[in-house]
């Protein structure tokens, strides 16, 4: 499937008649998918909100996945959208997360160049497992959104949805391209596998069709809120 996925990208400048709070900035479009690059080009001019570089749903309205967001007006943008619980996963580097009031925050601390292990990414499911009980909207970011948070992401589609891991790496790829570029990622995804499905009985795997409504959902979704 993915040998027959080409990635068209091209850059647009955000004018003022776009978005007044980001003119200046640009949008990066990939197919049907638009990521917007947002940084604030007037520092001495106060902008509420913007979102974090790389940010896309995954799930709409369940789990999404950006860059470091690096401010107030990052965390903010997050909390707009409905996003009410950020997990970090970028080793001794914290957002600004005490300065806003409604957003949770937890943990799962991967070193810079290094993949999620086992016990890591059952750490990251564990608490997705509460958030999900408690009603929350995840947020998933490391530094660039792309290695750490894409093992995260496909091992989350293969541990609540039951993708095989190529299934869950190429829906990842496909959602947010330039995820999960290393084998070490590739390996990561499939440890996690072998761990879940030893002496499990459930079945593995999903419909093409399956797969293509995920990935639809998600760049309508992100299409209408991005764009």
């Amino acid at each position: 499937m993915d040998e027959e996925y080409q990635v068209f990208t091209r850059m647009e400048d955000i004018t003022e008649q776009d978005d007044k709070n980001l003119a200046g900035a640009r949008k990066e479009i990939r197919n049907d998918l638009t990521v917007i690059i947002p940084e604030n080009p007037f520092p001495d001019i106060e902008v509420d909100a913007y979102p974090p570089l790389k940010f896309s749903w995954v799930i709409p309205k369940k789990i999404a996945a950006m860059a470091f967001p690096r401010n107030k007006e990052n965390l903010k943008y997050l909390v707009n959208q409905g996003i009410t619980h950020l997990v970090t996963l970028t080793a001794g580097k914290k957002p600004p997360v005490d300065d806003i009031a409604r957003l949770r925050w937890s943990e799962v601390p991967v070193e810079e160049f290094e993949t999620p292990n086992v016990e890591q990414v059952k750490k990251f499911i564990d608490v997705c497992k509460k958030s999900d009980k408690n009603g929350e909207v995840i947020g998933v970011h490391c530094r660039q959104g792309r290695g750490r948070s894409g093992v995260m992401l496909a091992c989350y589609l293969v541990h609540f949805h039951r993708f095989l891991p190529d299934q869950a790496m190429n829906v990842v790829r496909m959602i947010r391209p330039s995820s999960l570029d290393a084998d070490e990622h590739e390996e990561a995804v499939g440890r996690y596998f072998e761990y879940l499905t030893e002496d499990n009985p459930l079945k593995f795997g999903v419909s093409v069709e399956v797969m293509e409504e995920f990935i639809q959902a998600a760049k309508e979704f992100n299409k209408n809120v991005l764009s």
